[in-house]
């Protein structure tokens, strides 16, 4: 690989020379020697440098954009002709939405690891939408997702069914018994996910089909806050049962019966359109989907 383009897309990046050189274990002449061929090589200035910064111009610009795009493909020229020779290996980068990442990822990484340990996996939670962009912008290799996420450049493949139900507090004036009816619930306080959770959507969803407007509506960053709230008396929420099944035992929790509940929503695997698939992110996709064919 070319050192002149790792030299410059180090500079760029961290818009230093001085950063730039200890990341590489270079001396700073040697990084400012790289970046002068460079230029003379393509004729044109790529960095303004002042005594504070180093930035880039158009042309730097241009040339940085073509530099990640031909290290990434080298990257994945070396994996690709790796997987043919070798067992599974290397960083995989997994993103997943919250409830998936916290009660149904840490079970399928353990057996990742049992079976391919030279598997490095690095996970990212957020919600929904923070997951799909993630994907867009080649952050993550592949995404685990409550509901749906829709563009172009992503592939959607279902690979679980999850059910949600509404809860309360043990507190609260509803018995386990009762059927309830939407017309109840309006009075009641709702507690919710923040804008882009797939949680969220499908409260809103909800909400929109019964006609159902709350007198009042808090709005929680994560689900353990949600269910927190709900244990205190705070109010009711919507949640999928596998994020309150401990609460539900020890009784803090309870599920309403409440007409046209249990929700039911996708589990997805989403994948680049256009991203080769080295034989890790392979293993890993075929693992969630025999955990869950397994376990149905």
């Amino acid at each position: 690989m070319d050192q002149h383009l790792i030299v410059f897309k180090e500079v760029a990046a961290r818009k230093s020379f001085s950063r730039a050189a200890k990341e590489l274990h270079m001396s700073q002449p040697a990084v400012s020697q790289y970046i002068a061929a460079l230029e003379k090589e393509l004729g044109t200035r790529l960095l303004e440098r002042t005594n504070k910064f180093v930035e880039l111009n158009k042309a730097g610009e241009i040339v940085y954009q073509h530099t990640l795009e031909i290290l990434r493909n080298y990257e994945k020229m070396q994996v690709l002709v790796s997987d043919l020779k070798n067992e599974p290996r290397g960083e995989l980068k997994i993103g997943a939405s919250y409830t998936i990442g916290e009660y149904v990822l840490p079970e399928l990484l353990a057996r990742l690891q049992e079976t391919y340990p030279r598997i490095l996996p690095e996970v990212s939670i957020g919600n929904t939408e923070e997951i799909g962009t993630k994907l867009l912008h080649h952050e993550i290799d592949i995404g685990l997702i409550e509901g749906n996420y829709s563009h172009q450049q992503i592939s959607v493949e279902q690979f679980a069914t999850d059910e949600m139900y509404i809860i309360a507090g043990n507190r609260t004036s509803y018995t386990l018994e009762e059927q309830i009816s939407i017309e109840d619930l309006k009075n009641e306080t709702w507690i919710i996910r923040e804008e882009g959770s797939g949680t969220r959507k499908v409260v809103e969803e909800f909400f929109q089909k019964h006609d159902l407007t709350p007198k009042r509506i808090l709005t929680f960053g994560s689900t353990q806050t949600i269910k927190e709230g709900v244990e205190a008396g705070l109010g009711i929420s919507l949640l999928s049962k596998l994020t309150f099944a401990k609460e539900s035992q020890l009784k803090r929790i309870q599920k309403l019966l409440v007409d046209d509940t249990p929700i039911q929503r996708k589990f997805s695997i989403i994948k680049n359109h256009y991203e080769f698939q080295p034989k890790a992110l392979q293993v890993f996709e075929n693992l969630v989907m025999s955990k869950i064919n397994n376990s149905s």
